[in-house]
């Protein structure tokens, strides 16, 4: 997907440590909240995390509208050398089961709104959404706005899994097959992402 294609995409984006992938198979991707509670490779920072806390976001499952904004630049960095995979789910999907939206990463904000997903969508400032570059602490705010969901989404309500080589998806066709998940949805495919 370019850059330029943001707005127009059909998927939303979940980036999560391969290791947490046998509990999501078997879980369905959960809020942090629940999700703590089955022992998880985190791969959020910490100011995010408290900072969601106090927002009442540990509740929800965040999704991206691409995989090139600053929270995805640092993991990628914070965790070089993990096996990172990203969960895609479809837009459609989300605005069918009543996910909500923030138009800015909760960081940049004092109080939290989440907005109906036409209204969360309508907000997004996708000008700024398509700038290039991440040093502008707007734009990388806007960059980082979020679809979110209180709701556990089962694999197979999974799009796609994104992954870096051949040899992860091979090894997460397997785990799937393994647990008894049929093809397609989802489909696992390489990306340059990582």
């Amino acid at each position: 997907m370019a850059i330029n294609n943001i707005r127009e995409g059909k998927l939303l984006y979940h980036l999560t440590e391969l290791e947490n992938l046998p509990s999501i198979i078997k879980y369905g991707l959960l809020p942090r909240k629940d999700a703590q509670k089955l022992k998880f490779k985190d791969v959020a920072n910490p100011e995010i995390i408290e900072k969601r806390n106090k927002f009442g976001l540990d509740n929800y499952v965040p999704f991206h509208f691409h995989p090139y904004s600053a929270f995805d630049v640092a993991v990628k960095s914070d965790h070089r050398g993990d096996d990172l995979i990203y969960i895609c789910i479809k837009r459609e999907d989300a605005r069918a089961n009543g996910f909500k939206i923030l138009p800015k990463h909760p960081l940049s904000i004092s109080e939290c709104i989440l907005y109906e997903y036409d209204e969360g969508f309508n907000k997004i400032d996708w000008k700024a959404m398509h700038t290039p570059g991440n040093e502008d602490e707007y734009i990388k705010h806007v960059k980082m706005a979020e679809c979110i969901t209180d709701l556990m989404i089962p694999v197979d309500g999974f799009a796609s899994i994104y992954v870096k080589d051949d040899e992860t998806k091979e090894l997460v066709e397997s785990l799937l097959n393994k647990n008894d998940v049929d093809f397609p949805p989802p489909f696992v495919n390489v990306q340059k992402w990582f």
